[in-house]
């Protein structure tokens, strides 16, 4: 082998790793890119949105899982992609809260037998922050007694009669208004539309003929969102509200719930201080998605970072340009 070609390769040999090694840092520890695989946080983002995540936007998140192969995902060929046997303590800093209205990264914290680091990633809009008050009623949210403003953009369930079919389809044909057929109930159909087309289509109908917004089925309830060093008494509206959150912040000790009361080490519990800061998150595509209402509250050490920017973005049709570059709000 010539000098040249072995100057070379001694050359790569050192830039190579050093390369690895810087991605791997900036991946880790400040910037991260996630594509956006589901519809649940349409219209904001799309599926085949690729988005960067600014992972010091809250504070840096020191790995917990320290044994693990680099840029795979959790499972390489059925088998798992990390080890257990060397865990951190949980660690963040230039600790931040999240703002309202932030597009957050986090890990599902109900996936409690995995590291914290290697539980599935969820993308969601933080609505309420730690001590917020909320109240829910018939599906609308007030966040400490004010009414919570979605976006014009976000996602519903409308109803209307089956024998207005036809007519709202050639008016919607004809603003450009994609209004699809979810479901069929009797002689109502449900469609699904965001709430500034679904009010473009009203103005358009006659007062007999309207879109009507389905209502959730959730019964009306207020609660607290938990913070850390909030103390509350443990009755049997509160260990409904909060059992499952506290178990998991008890979790590797010797901690359950008996007969509505919480014990720990076999001693029963009057009253409980919360360790960590929580909140609460809703998509915006409001139907069938992955969010507070179906895994409760999420706990600040689960949040990863912002979502800032989408940085390429594309569909079955090929790449959308107009949404490359693009910073979300």
């Amino acid at each position: 082998m010539s000098s040249k070609k072995k100057n070379i390769y001694v050359y790569l040999g050192k830039v190579i790793p050093v390369t690895l090694l810087v991605v791997l840092f900036v991946r880790y520890f400040f910037i991260e890119s996630f594509s956006v695989s589901s519809a649940q946080m349409e219209a904001t983002l799309l599926k085949g949105d690729k988005i960067m995540i600014d992972k010091t936007a809250y504070g840096i998140r020191l790995p917990v899982t320290l044994l693990s192969f680099p840029f795979t995902f959790d499972r390489i060929f059925g088998a798992r992609s990390y080890s257990t046997s060397l865990q951190a303590p949980y660690k963040r800093i230039f600790a931040r809260k999240a703002e309202r209205n932030d597009i957050i990264l986090f890990n599902n914290p109900l996936e409690t037998d995995k590291p914290l680091d290697k539980r599935s990633l969820l993308l969601s809009r933080c609505i309420a922050l730690p001590g917020d008050s909320i109240r829910i009623e018939d599906g609308l949210f007030l966040i400490n007694e004010k009414p919570y403003p979605t976006s014009p953009y976000r996602i519903e369930e409308y109803n209307f009669k089956a024998q207005a079919k036809k007519k709202l389809e050639d008016i919607a044909g004809r603003l450009e208004i994609p209004m699809p057929v979810v479901s069929e109930k009797g002689d109502t159909i449900i469609t699904r539309l965001n709430k500034y087309d679904a009010f473009v289509l009203n103005g358009s109908l006659s007062d007999t003929l309207t879109l009507r917004p389905r209502k959730d089925s959730t019964q009306s309830r207020t609660f607290l969102v938990p913070f850390a060093g909030k103390t509350i008494d443990l009755n049997e509206i509160n260990l409904v509200l909060y059992g499952q959150t506290i178990l998991r912040e008890l979790e590797g000790e010797d901690a359950g719930i008996e007969n509505k009361k919480l014990f720990i080490a076999g001693t029963e519990q009057v009253k409980y201080t919360f360790k960590d800061s929580y909140y609460w998150v809703l998509s915006d595509n409001t139907t069938n998605s992955t969010d507070s209402r179906t895994i409760g509250f999420v706990p600040f050490n689960s949040i990863i970072g912002k979502a800032c920017l989408i940085w390429y973005s594309s569909c079955e049709s090929g790449t959308r340009p107009e949404r490359c570059l693009s910073f979300i709000k």
